[in-house]
């Protein structure tokens, strides 16, 4: 289990005291670079590692290729199910970029799916499916943390290794564009905005995709070029593009992006995500999934594995009926039933602040956060689902002292693959980096504690 391992690692640095005060301190100095900046702020870290064991390990492979699989089969219901359309809330505008043709054949190439992980219990809460980001600050962190001189035996002794989070993007993005039909080798751009706050990602990303071989530039949708059939960024001919801006800021700006936009029409880039994804990355999807009505399109494998690890959902919109097959006025269920549910908006974008926990939620706020999402309707209902905790190491008046944070453990999937993951953790049960969380890398091993593999 985690618990034994994390258990080990804290005994470790206890009895190293002096030592672990001084590397922990040096290593907060170490991440004032701009390497870990997110906006403006350093991202907040921890002198530790989320310990995956094997069994994890294997069920974390698991869910990856199942939901990947799941979730671009749920992309497909919209365009080869007619009834289904009206389930995925998408405004006329939304629907023409979606209709695009990417060029390959999967709707969602890179996810991340937002989970907690307590032992080998894993339940899914969200699927960030359009831009998702994490991977180069996790490897970053990870590189960190390794190469700590007092943590060389303690990862010697448990075989901590390493993930390739950016070498499994940079893999799965020359995947699609091989089967895009790309044939020269593809100069890269990674395309969001100029004032995204995990810019400090894409300028690690490009040193990696360049010390590969493939030339890469950081462009901002609205600088890019069409011209002669061909897409450029101030020159630089750009074959193949990895999507961070979001689909909804897209959307805001389309006016802005046209050129972008006919070169993707006119399959003269390859673009991953492709902008369809963003069907697979709203909480609605959660409302399908978890609607038994709906099992019919998903093999048994695939309904059992919906069944263990999504928690019940239902978007307001369409949520008369259903908890426990009773028939409920909406509004009373939502008020009897604060202590067992969550409520947040089904847009993927709309940030972690608006997320509702019923049961740490006082009366007078859900009452109004309820009418609110009444009102809007563009809301969802969950199951709640208890968030873990773990110790953390902080210096406390030059002394080793053990924290407790609560956490959730982010899966990231590259082409229907896990492709490692990390953990954020907040004092507060919504966790979100963006609103004074921290994040942690997970690091695989493939000893467990009590030496049974």
């Amino acid at each position: 289990m985690t618990a034994n391992l994390d258990y080990a690692y804290d005994q470790y640095l206890k009895a190293r005291e002096p030592q672990a005060v001084a590397a922990i301190l040096r290593f907060k100095e170490k991440l004032k670079n701009p390497a870990f900046t997110y906006g403006r702020f350093t991202v907040p870290a921890f002198y530790k590692a989320f310990f995956v064991t094997p069994k994890q390990q294997h069920l974390l492979k698991r869910a990856a290729s199942a939901f990947s699989q799941i979730l671009n089969k749920t992309a497909r219901l919209y365009f080869e199910e007619g009834q289904m359309k009206t389930r995925f809330h998408l405004s006329p505008e939304a629907e023409e970029l979606i209709k695009i043709d990417p060029g390959y054949s999967q709707h969602v190439v890179f996810s991340r799916f937002d989970a907690l992980l307590e032992g080998e219990s894993l339940k899914l809460l969200e699927f960030n499916c359009d831009a998702p980001t994490g991977a180069a600050y996790a490897d970053q962190l990870e590189s960190v943390f390794l190469s700590e001189e007092l943590i060389w035996p303690f990862a010697g002794e448990h075989h901590l290794a390493a993930s390739e989070r950016v070498q499994s993007i940079l893999s799965t993005l020359l995947s699609v564009y091989e089967e895009f039909g790309g044939y020269e080798t593809p100069q890269i751009a990674i395309v969001d905005w100029r004032n995204a706050r995990s810019a400090s990602e894409f300028e690690h990303m490009k040193a990696h995709f360049e010390s590969k071989g493939y030339k890469t530039t950081i462009a901002d949708p609205r600088d890019l070029q069409y011209r002669g059939g061909k897409l450029y960024h101030k020159g630089f001919r750009v074959h193949l593009i990895y999507r961070r801006a979001s689909f909804e800021e897209l959307l805001e700006r389309l006016d802005e992006i046209q050129d972008f936009l006919r070169a993707y029409k006119d399959k003269a880039v390859c673009v991953v995500n492709p902008l369809r994804s963003r069907l697979a990355s709203s909480q609605s999807v959660f409302s399908l999934l978890t609607n038994p009505e709906l099992d019919r399109f998903f093999t048994e494998n695939e309904n059992e594995m919906k069944r263990q690890h999504l928690p019940w959902t239902r978007c307001l919109s369409d949520a008369e009926d259903f908890y426990g097959h009773r028939k409920v006025f909406l509004i009373d269920f939502l008020k009897d039933e604060k202590e067992t549910v969550v409520l947040k908006p089904a847009g993927s974008s709309r940030g972690a602040r608006r997320v509702h926990i019923g049961k740490e939620t006082p009366d007078s706020e859900w009452n109004a956060a309820v009418d609110r999402a009444l009102k809007e309707q563009d809301w969802v209902i969950q199951e709640q689902i208890p968030v873990p905790t773990l110790t953390v190491p902080e210096v406390v008046n030059q002394k080793l002292d053990l924290a407790y944070k609560k956490y959730n453990f982010n899966l990231l999937v590259s082409g229907g693959k896990y492709a490692g993951g990390f953990a954020r953790l907040s004092d507060e049960s919504v966790v979100n980096i963006a609103t004074g969380g921290g994040l942690m890398p997970a690091i695989w091993t493939d000893v467990p504690p009590d030496g049974n593999t």
